[in-house]
């Protein structure tokens, strides 16, 4: 039977508690012989609940439900329940560890992937000096493991138990083990070791009062989008649906709440985390039938991004100059750079890209041509095809081959690129389809961060992005040795030097920019692409070093925080690396 205090939300008994009351209930759950069981509910719960009877009925036999969250307090106000107070684990267990003990709580943390939850143990022995953490276990642990992770946990008997297997897993587990687990609290805590151990940042007080912290977990897990965006949505349908409202009215609110959720989420994506938008100038490239696409000739526009704005001057010829180039002078010695947007440099002003910077500190001595060939998005499949039909009729005396180690070894593998040319910008290929309209999709792209945050995420969780550290892409650097072998004997053939630039990755110079999952080798590429060079008989000067300091600590400002590509001081140090190895070998 319900009291004044107690609600029922989609099925989930919920009682009015302050944060004072549960932290007592705690105290003496702890002090007590039994086992309790603690979970905290907020809409992403309730919803499973709502579908999962079974899993309803997990939540309702627990000894203490909290509330967690702004929907949960919506929630339970039009039943005259008001919860003053939201009681998250995130905040309710780090004040627990401050409470006064009469002697060390001894607490085991179950959950969260390999590497954090040490973490997150090391950092609460750091910060509270009388928790005791006597164990710890990851949650990538199959079924047939779980009986010997319960007999580890009852055979070390710690008072509390953290589980963060996420819902419902977590409470699942509490549940069907709670008699053998041997401690006194077993509390299911969703993604707290994350926060523990720096994975994740809590909010700003102000957008905690105003029931907005979502949206700051939103940005720092955008591949949890479902769980917010529509989840939230649909738990106040819900939750209101049954409150004496009409179907019109029903349907208003279930809209009402969509459109607040996209719009907060929005405008603290813009606030925390901009994105960039337009990442290319409108007709920036035309059609190309061997190479995809290529430079407007003759174009002129700006990149705005929100970390620069630079000009982009495209000569008659395709190229990113200010002027045309007719056969070289013989005094003058002609460099030819190939290579992607770390070779056109858009990033920068063209005065400032390596290849201007290059050309300046070799003209301290002889006369020197160097020509900026660079166009975004290329592998090395198209840049040698540009060197076939344009790039010997400019007759170089060395081509210097820009590789960026971060998507050209990848990209190689591909016979096309995964792009298509609309309105003289690039899109991906698999653009067209998808849940929205297409011009929808397309407006969405061009207009809000969240989307674009939303999209990156997805990429980046795929982990493609880091195959070529792992050993793997295999079909890619078979296509990169062949690539590589073409390009030496097209330049041998005409006595032309290759030089291959190998480019690094922001996170093989930066350990700040690396994902906080442990990384495999991060030299093995430029290892691996420097021995491929030697195969084919190719020089190659490898930036890593130049780009590093010793000890591993990276240069300040070398590569701009969001859009990745060099700044200034990182393609100057690119240049003068790149001329004291022509300097010394200038053959």
């Amino acid at each position: 039977m319900q009291t004044a205090m107690e609600t029922e939300v989609l099925g989930v008994r919920i009682r009015r508690r302050t944060r004072r009351e549960a932290l007592e209930i705690l105290r003496r759950f702890l002090a007590g012989g039994a086992t309790h069981s603690v979970y905290f509910v907020h809409a992403a719960t309730a919803n499973l609940a709502f579908e999962d009877a079974s899993y309803r009925d997990v939540i309702n036999r627990g000894h203490l439900v909290l509330n967690d969250g702004i929907g949960m307090r919506l929630a339970t106000r039009s039943s005259g329940v008001v919860l003053n107070e939201n009681l998250l684990g995130t905040d309710l267990i780090p004040l627990l560890f401050r409470e006064p003990f009469t002697r060390l709580l001894r607490v085991f943390l179950l959950g969260g992937r390999p590497g954090v939850i040490e973490r997150a143990a090391a950092r609460i022995a750091e910060q509270y000096l009388q928790v005791q953490v006597v164990g710890t276990a990851h949650g990538y642990f199959a079924s047939s493991e779980e009986p010997a992770i319960v007999e580890r946990i009852h055979r070390l008997q710690p008072d509390l138990l953290l589980v963060g297997l996420g819902n419902p897993r977590q409470e699942q587990f509490i549940d069907r083990h709670l008699a053998e687990l041997g401690c006194r609290v077993a509390a299911g805590v969703g993604g707290l070791f994350d926060h523990f151990a720096g994975e994740l940042r809590r909010a700003s007080p102000w957008v905690r009062q105003w029931g907005l912290e979502w949206c700051q977990l939103l940005i720092q897990q955008p591949h949890k989008w479902r769980r917010y965006l529509l989840g939230n949505p649909k738990f106040l349908w819900r939750a209101f649906r049954g409150r004496a409202l009409g179907a019109a009215r029903q349907g208003a609110v279930a809209a009402l709440s969509f459109a607040i959720a996209i719009a907060a989420a929005e405008a603290a994506v813009r606030l925390i985390r901009p994105q960039t938008l337009e990442r290319h100038p409108e007709s920036l490239y035309v059609a190309s039938s061997t190479r995809q696409y290529k430079l407007r000739p003759h174009f002129h526009g700006v990149f705005r991004y929100p970390e620069f704005q630079t000009e982009v001057r495209i000569s008659g010829q395709g190229l990113r100059e200010d002027r045309e180039y007719s056969p070289a002078h013989p005094s003058v010695r002609r460099v030819l750079a190939l290579g992607d947007s770390f070779t056109m440099g858009y990033s920068v002003e063209q005065p400032r890209t390596w290849v201007r910077v290059l050309e300046r500190l070799l003209n301290q001595g002889a006369r020197y041509e160097v020509i900026n060939a660079g166009v975004p998005g290329y592998s090395t499949r198209q840049e040698l095809v540009y060197l076939e039909e344009e790039g010997m009729g400019l007759r170089p005396d060395v081509v210097l081959l820009g590789f960026f180690l971060g998507n050209d070894i990848t990209d190689n593998a591909l016979p096309a690129l995964p792009v298509e040319l609309l309105g003289g910008r690039l899109i991906s290929a698999g653009a067209r389809s998808g849940l929205l309209p297409f011009a929808c999709r397309l407006a969405l792209a061009r207009h809000s961060h969240l989307y674009q945050l939303v999209q990156r995420s997805g990429r980046a969780f795929a982990g493609a992005d880091y195959a070529v550290y792992g050993g793997q892409a295999e079909s890619g650097w078979q296509a990169t040795a062949g690539l590589i072998d073409r390009l030496a004997r097209r330049c041998a053939a005409r006595g032309v030097r290759l030089i291959v630039l190998l480019m690094p990755e922001k996170i093989q110079v930066e350990s700040a920019a690396r994902p906080r999952a442990a990384m495999p080798d991060l030299t093995l590429p430029n290892r691996r692409m420097r021995a491929l060079c030697r195969e084919a008989g190719v020089e190659a000067i490898d930036l890593l070093d130049a780009l590093t300091r010793p000890g591993g600590q990276a240069q300040p400002a070398l590569y701009f925080p969001q859009d990745g590509h060099w700044t200034p001081e990182g393609n100057a140090i690119a240049a003068r690396a790149t001329f004291d190895y022509l300097r010394h070998d200038p053959q």
